[in-house]
């Protein structure tokens, strides 16, 4: 089956179809794997900011140095602080395999002070854009001339 070209009518080659096809299936490959890389350094940003809060909160970090560790760790939910009972006690933990390979431990004295860490950290993120916004509302456009596009 033949395509119309829309410029001169005449029919396109099943060659030139395919190659057409196939540069968009690579165009849309890359696009995706750029996508997915971006996604993967965000989440590793996010968990290194975590790992900072949780040593200064006074977790201690636990590497999985043997292959029974490595199992265990990779059976963990990656990346989620989660509450355990270990020898009637609570133990917070949170199990890193792929930045540290390491097992967050902490009692519910580190974890309140994660909490609060972590609040600090997000009230001061939020100052900060809310600064840079009054910032760029303050600013006089008007000075730089008027814009091309409008």
């Amino acid at each position: 089956m033949y395509e119309m070209r829309p410029t001169n009518g005449r029919p396109m080659p099943q060659v030139v179809r395919r190659s057409r096809c196939a540069r968009h299936a690579v165009t849309l490959t890359v696009l995706g794997a750029m996508l997915l890389a971006s996604c993967a350094a965000i989440r590793r940003d996010e968990a290194q900011s975590t790992e900072n809060l949780l040593t200064a909160a006074g977790f201690k970090a636990r590497p999985a140095d043997t292959p029974a560790k490595v199992a265990q760790l990779k059976s963990l939910p990656p990346l989620k602080m989660e509450m355990r009972q270990k020898d009637g006690k609570v133990v917070y933990t949170y199990a890193d395999p792929d930045n540290c390979s390491c097992l967050y431990v902490g009692g519910p004295q580190q974890y309140a002070e994660y909490r609060r860490l972590a609040l600090q950290q997000q009230i001061a993120e939020d100052q900060m854009a809310a600064a840079e916004s009054e910032e760029a509302a303050a600013m006089d456009w008007d000075m730089w001339g008027p814009w091309g596009w409008y």
